[in-house]
């Protein structure tokens, strides 16, 4: 059986990692065109709270894009920190492009995904995390992606819905290999002065704030 969360504080946090966070590289920020794959990866975490200095968990994960048709994207991850705790970690999803941008109108792109995680041992406690995401996102100039969006998030175990808005930018290095920051205010609609998530990352005292680098290789 995977070990109780409360039970483990260090996999609490982590897993709050999982539950609250943002697009990562995992996700396009818009659709890729048809029969492109894209090789992601990306690290980063929200601010742990404990002596000074807070501290950034390094949550880790690597997978992969590909564009379905020029209006649909599939990705999956793999959720690399958690084979350190006995967990397995994966997430499955698909993104979809609502508008193209238009002058000041940003290009809307909305994705699902299904994040499962469970015990190396046993298979036997597993846990589920649907998600839904829209990013909002404009062209710069020069392939530099600009955007923003909120995610929302249910742990299944215990209900509870999170929402946690971001913001980033994609920069293009070459024709195949960009690389992607994000800022990310997780779980803004929870108080957290107390438990895991209190202390300097939250933000008036709800949330917590985080970030992330990435980068994708286009084959």
């Amino acid at each position: 059986m995977m070990r109780p969360l409360h039970l483990c504080k260090p996999l609490t946090i982590i897993l709050l990692c999982i539950v609250c966070w943002g697009c990562g590289a995992g996700q396009p920020v818009r659709v890729m065109p048809t029969g492109t794959t894209t090789i992601t990866a990306s690290a980063g975490g929200p601010i742990a709270p404990g002596k000074v200095p807070s501290v950034i968990i390094p949550y880790l994960t690597a997978g992969v894009m590909h564009g379905v048709t020029d209006d649909i994207t599939v990705h999956g991850n793999a959720h690399l920190l958690m084979a350190a705790f006995g967990v397995g970690g994966i997430d499955a999803g698909a993104s979809i492009r609502a508008w193209h941008q238009n002058g000041s109108l940003p290009e809307l792109t909305v994705g699902a995904r299904l994040m499962l995680f469970s015990d190396f041992r046993s298979f036997g406690d597993m846990r589920f995390y649907p998600d839904l995401a829209a990013t909002f996102s404009y062209d710069t100039g020069g392939g530099w992606l600009a955007y923003f969006g909120l995610h929302q998030t249910l742990q299944t175990t215990t209900v509870r819905y999170f929402a946690s808005p971001f913001a980033g930018l994609q920069v293009p290095l070459s024709a195949s290999f960009s690389i992607q920051a994000e800022f990310i205010w997780q779980a803004v609609n929870h108080v957290t002065r107390n438990g895991v998530l209190e202390g300097r990352s939250s933000i008036g005292g709800h949330g917590s704030a985080g970030g992330f680098i990435g980068g994708a290789f286009r084959l």
